[in-house]
């Protein structure tokens, strides 16, 4: 027998190595503990290992045949792939003339876990073709979730699934039907349709957003997202996003969106067009390789162009901006330092949709900045630094600007007892210059102005570690006495009562003489935990009939994991408290809850306002491993004719079940949401309901409402 056997791997070495040299793909190796065979035909069963292109084959039985190419496997095989993908078969030929391989009750599976299982497959070159099958990342004895389709390709050098006519189950109840589905098995970007966003709201009706995602390149990709509401019109936004070196990164965003007459003259909306454009890029290194030794830069651009607020409402996410308010704001900032100066230059844009247009809106196109930083004058105690700055804030109507500024802080500081107190004695330089433009007489075109100002502070810096505890005492009394200031051609109230408009460009004068006085104290347990903070402040102004300002007195206290923060600001002159923020919260694993108030009222006003009395609960708990709820709550105590916005309801609650292939969260919500209606009301209500399943690792379905 054994002679037989190394005359059969002997002609199958030759036959094997004589069909590569003819046809390069068909380099095949069998072994086996038992052979036999003619000049035509192999048998082997008893541990048939065979090694075929990329994969290794384990099978019961191994039958070749020479003269048709045609390898055929039976019993219990199983293929793995050196790409990480496994393939189990009770039946598999190798067609070696071909390269194609076809399989009968194939279960598939890849490094990710997804795994298929069909009774008709094929494989030629590394790219497999399934029939009718069935897809998962679940326990295959009960999967939780799976996916039916009739016909599907599988590329396994680049993992890209691409499924036809597919039915989406959860348990044995179908949830969503495409005629294609493409993704990519390990998470790679890919080409493609991306999942939709399914919802339905009770004034828009549908809504279907079908998101077509293109992977450029490695450094790039575009995902167009249409989407149409049912009972508004149909719209689309388009995301361009790139890498343009490993120290930057931008996204550029373009939408549209049109809404039917009848829907705008419904809800009295401003317009009935929605559209804009939004930019963000961010530089951490920008033109550093064109730098001096010693230099850093970098860029920071956020620009938003909208004409109305319900463009960034209609997006699915939005990007990083200043938040979804009415005043929108656009920024560009570059900034250059070395050790001793400091360069920026910023530009700030803003577009007020609540008014009919932008021409009265205040814009800063562009202020320069330079920074001296602190540096020896003449001996070590004596320091100064330098602060240079330029604007131009423009606009179409009222007056605009350029000005210049500087501002020299001399100070002076010395240390005694041991270095237990310290004095510093200050001198603030300051002079501006200021050039008016769309300005009419008797207002001149330029202002001048120059001070000065004197500080003194005395202060401590005392730590004391009492074994158990460290304990940290900052003690300090400060004092600001205005000095000599110049203003020409003209007082600045005088400058301000010819034209209104200057008092919204700037504003100069010395401050009030005062003194301060702060006192800060911290507890730290032995491993520097802090356990206790204290802010102590208060200033008093000689000058005024009532000379103390408000104390302002803020606390925090750890324990455990508890943590009870205050801050109060008491005002001397009304006795009575101006503004106050309280905070109990308390976390641990697996749960986190918190409740704060806010206190604020108007002493200016006649009566009295409470502009602020609100409380505000948020938690988390997770019940287990799988199981979560979260949710909050607003609620403002404040009488009901000085709510304004508050009166609109804040809450939210909701919760989510998590396993290895599959999630599901949702939440029920309350929210304000900014929009431009022709009444200037500018806010409405919205109550919302999302529910989303996330089909692990490489899908998720979601309603919105």
């Amino acid at each position: 027998m054994s002679k037989q056997l190394l005359l059969f791997v002997v002609w199958l070495c030759g036959t094997a190595v004589l069909y590569a040299a003819i046809e390069e793909n068909s380099n095949i190796e069998v072994s086996a503990t038992h052979v036999e065979g003619t000049g035509t035909t192999m048998r082997a069963s008893n541990g048939v290992v065979v090694y075929y292109q990329d994969s290794v084959i384990h099978a019961d039985r191994a039958l070749y045949e020479k003269e048709k190419h045609l390898l055929t496997l039976d019993g219990n095989i199983e293929m793995i792939g050196y790409s990480g993908t496994k393939e189990h078969a009770s039946h598999v030929q190798i067609d070696t003339e071909r390269n194609t391989v076809h399989f009968k009750e194939l279960f598939f599976t890849n490094a990710n876990d997804v795994w298929l299982l069909t009774n008709d497959a094929n494989k030629t070159d590394g790219n497999y073709t399934f029939g009718d099958s069935m897809l998962s990342s679940c326990d295959i004895k009960d999967p939780l979730w799976k996916m039916y389709f009739s016909d599907a390709t599988y590329d396994s050098v680049d993992k890209y699934m691409k499924l036809y006519n597919t039915r989406v189950y959860f348990g044995d109840v179908p949830v969503f039907y495409t005629p294609y589905l493409a993704f990519s098995t390990d998470n790679r970007r890919k080409s493609g349709l991306l999942f939709p966003l399914i919802g339905y709201s009770n004034q828009e009706g549908f809504i279907y957003e079908q998101p077509i995602y293109w992977a450029i390149d490695e450094s790039m990709d575009l995902e167009f997202n249409p989407q149409i509401r049912t009972k508004r019109s149909l719209g689309m936004y388009a995301t361009y996003r790139f890498a343009d070196s490993p120290y930057s990164s931008g996204q550029l965003r373009l939408g549209y969106f049109k809404d039917k007459p009848e829907f705008a003259e419904e809800y009295n909306l401003k317009n009935t067009e929605h559209y804009g454009l939004e930019f963000l890029y961010d530089s951490s290194n920008f033109l550093g390789k064109y730098l001096p030794d010693g230099y850093t830069d970098g860029l920071y651009a956020n620009v938003t162009l909208l004409n109305d607020i319900d463009y960034l409402n209609l997006q699915k996410t939005s990007l990083v901006h200043f938040g979804q308010v009415p005043l929108q704001e656009s920024r560009v900032n570059y900034f250059l330092y070395n050790n001793d100066w400091y360069g920026g230059l910023n530009a700030k844009y803003f577009i007020d949709t609540r008014v009919e247009n932008n021409d009265r809106t205040i814009q800063t196109l562009p202020a320069l900045q330079f920074h001296k930083f602190l540096d020896r004058l003449f001996f070590d105690n004596l320091t100064y630094s330098l602060d240079m700055q330029t604007r131009r804030l423009d606009r179409r109507e009222g007056a605009t600007l350029n000005s210049a500024e500087f501002r020299i802080p001399i100070e002076f500081t010395a240390s005694f007892f041991d270095d237990y107190v310290s004095l510093s004695l200050g001198e603030q330089l300051y002079y501006g210059r200021f050039f008016f433009g769309n300005i009419e007489a008797p207002t001149p075109d330029y202002f001048q102005y120059h001070s000065n100002i004197h500080t003194a502070k005395l202060f401590a810096d005392l730590t004391k570690d009492y074994g158990s505890f460290i304990h940290v005492l900052q003690p300090s009394i400060g004092y600001v006495k205005p000095g000599s200031e110049s203003q020409k051609p003209l007082p600045f109230e005088k400058l301000v009562e010819s034209n209104q408009d200057v008092q919204e460009l700037f504003s100069v004068g010395l401050p009030e003489e005062e003194a301060r006085f702060s006192l800060n104290q911290y507890f730290y347990d032995e491993n520097m935990k802090l356990i206790f903070f204290q802010r102590l402040s208060q200033r008093y102004y000689q000058n005024r009939e009532y000379a103390f300002s408000d104390l302002s007195n803020e606390m925090q206290y750890n324990w455990k994991n508890w943590s009870f923060y205050n801050n109060i600001y008491y005002s001397f002159e009304y006795s009575a408290i101006h503004e106050a923020s309280s905070r109990i919260s308390v976390h641990g694993s697996g749960y986190y809850l918190s409740l704060s108030h806010t206190y604020k009222e108007d002493f200016e006003v006649d009566p009295y306002k409470v502009t602020a009395n609100d409380f505000l609960f948020d938690f988390r708990y997770d019940y287990d491993e799988r199981i979560f709820f979260n949710g909050g709550v607003s609620y403002s105590l404040r009488e009901e004719e000085n709510k304004d916005l508050t009166n609109l309801k804040l809450w939210r609650f909701g919760g989510g079940y998590r396993r290895d292939c599959w999630s599901v969260t949702a939440q029920l919500s309350a929210n304000v949401v900014p929009r431009a209606t022709e009444d200037g009301s500018g806010y409405t209500q919205e109550y919302s309901f999302v529910f989303q399943l996330n089909f692990i690792p490489f899908a998720s379905i979601g309603t919105r409402q």
